[in-house]
């Protein structure tokens, strides 16, 4: 028998890549973790394609079996490639946070569908499709930490992506914000010490990137690894919440196992805004000494934004660039605020109608696919564009980097990679 596997890929996200695309890109592990769940020896010929740097091949060969993961943005190109499969006589499967949101939807499109964590469930899949008669549906909820495999990475592309391993501890998160996704996908369990341990011995490497939502959710988990990182001389980046950067001890032993910048999502600077979405860190009135106190112990921030709260007015949010300066950050990022299916953001939407579009492509995080309280989404979407060009002007990216406490060290080199890969992010302006 022969396998095929693919990331599928938004095509409306084309001009999202560029030149630069491998200064801000990380590969996904998601390829990587089925392949290690597939049992050796089930098939012939196992294929990988992630689509953000190649592309499908419909006639390349016949595939007794096709598994798809896709999220929503991408959900639209998954169906197309299940649906031409499926004429050329494969299976196909689909899994991935759409199928887990809206599984019915999905199993209109494919053959199979396999929702939440893939660890228990593409092995059941396997054994019976194998054995000649799959299930329309699988959800296994009774998954840990312990059954996570280390990912097959060797056999996925770097193509047009950043060139440090990933290594994930925990991929579930404590808070539940109600416009995060999520919640819908994972539960927050961190995997044994000794595993993490052990895969980022074996990468043999000393630059890492952790993709835990938040690295320093499970306190004493955190620090426990940390202490375990001192050893192996590591430079890594991780995720965070605003509250880290009031917990000295974190901090201290954070740049002590190596860690030389955390991403913050501070979403916003309107306490009005993060308390409407139940964010459990609301006092933005702290956020310039939070960045303050982290870059006291040497390390940078990348600090989140989200427009489009019901409490947004067009006059903070074009202060927005402005505010990335007060605070000092070494690097920002903006979203324009999207109600993903499944999230309670989502369904307190489609409960008072205020979703105007279901065409899933637009659910990228950078087109309004919502109705928003006080500005017109023709406006909020130029807003968005002019938010990411006045903030990634160069004199606002060189003061940036300048102003780094990473500045003149390594770290600095790929901060300032950053901010130029992140000023040719190719958000246009153009509507569909």
């Amino acid at each position: 028998m022969k396998l095929l596997l693919i990331q599928a890929w938004n095509a409306q996200e084309a001009s999202l890549r560029s030149r630069f695309s491998n200064l801000i890109s990380y590969s996904s592990l998601t390829l990587a973790a089925i392949y290690a769940l597939i049992p050796e020896g089930m098939f012939s010929c196992i294929d990988i394609v992630d689509e953000y740097s190649q592309t499908v091949d419909y006639n390349k060969k016949h595939y007794d079996l096709v598994m798809i993961s896709s999220d929503t943005s991408s959900i639209p190109a998954a169906y197309r490639h299940s649906r031409a499969f499926r004429k050329r006589g494969s299976y196909t499967v689909i899994g991935g946070y759409h199928a887990t949101a809206l599984p019915d939807e999905v199993m209109r499109h494919c053959c199979t569908v396999i929702a939440g964590p893939a660890e228990r469930s593409v092995p059941a899949f396997l054994r019976d499709f194998a054995a000649g008669h799959p299930k329309r549906f699988y959800r296994e909820f009774n998954v840990h930490s312990g059954d996570f495999p280390v990912p097959a990475r060797e056999q996925i592309t770097g193509k047009h992506k950043l060139r440090i391993p990933a290594v994930i501890a925990n991929r579930g998160c404590i808070n539940h914000c109600k416009y995060c996704s999520m919640p819908v996908m994972w539960h927050s369990d961190p995997r044994p010490l000794r595993d993490v341990l052990a895969e980022i011995r074996a990468l043999k490497t000393k630059l890492l990137i952790f993709y835990d939502p938040n690295f320093f959710a499970h306190r004493e988990y955190a620090i426990r690894l940390m202490k375990a990182l001192i050893p192996l001389h590591l430079r890594w980046v991780g995720n965070a919440t605003a509250d880290f950067g009031m917990d000295e001890e974190l901090m201290t032993l954070a740049h002590k196992s190596g860690c030389c910048g955390v991403l913050i999502g501070f979403e916003s600077q309107n306490p009005q805004s993060l308390k409407g979405v139940a964010k459990r860190f609301s006092d933005a009135g702290r956020y310039r000494e939070i960045v303050a106190n982290i870059h006291r112990h040497g390390m940078a921030v990348n600090g989140c934004f989200v427009v489009g709260f019901d409490t947004d007015t067009e006059e903070q949010l074009r202060a927005l660039p402005d505010y990335v300066d007060h605070l000092g950050l070494d690097l920002c990022r903006f979203a324009i605020l999207t109600p993903y299916p499944g999230t309670q953001l989502w369904k307190d939407m489609e409960r008072s109608g205020r979703i105007v579009t279901k065409d899933w492509a637009l659910y990228n995080q950078h087109h309004v696919v919502y109705k928003p309280a006080q500005i017109a989404p023709d406006r909020l979407h130029t807003l968005y564009r002019e938010i990411w060009k006045s903030a990634y002007g160069w004199k606002r990216i060189f003061r940036r980097v300048w102003q780094s406490p990473t500045c003149g060290k390594l770290p600095g080199l790929f901060l300032l990679g950053a901010n130029i890969g992140f000023r040719n992010l190719g958000i246009d302006g153009k509507r569909r």
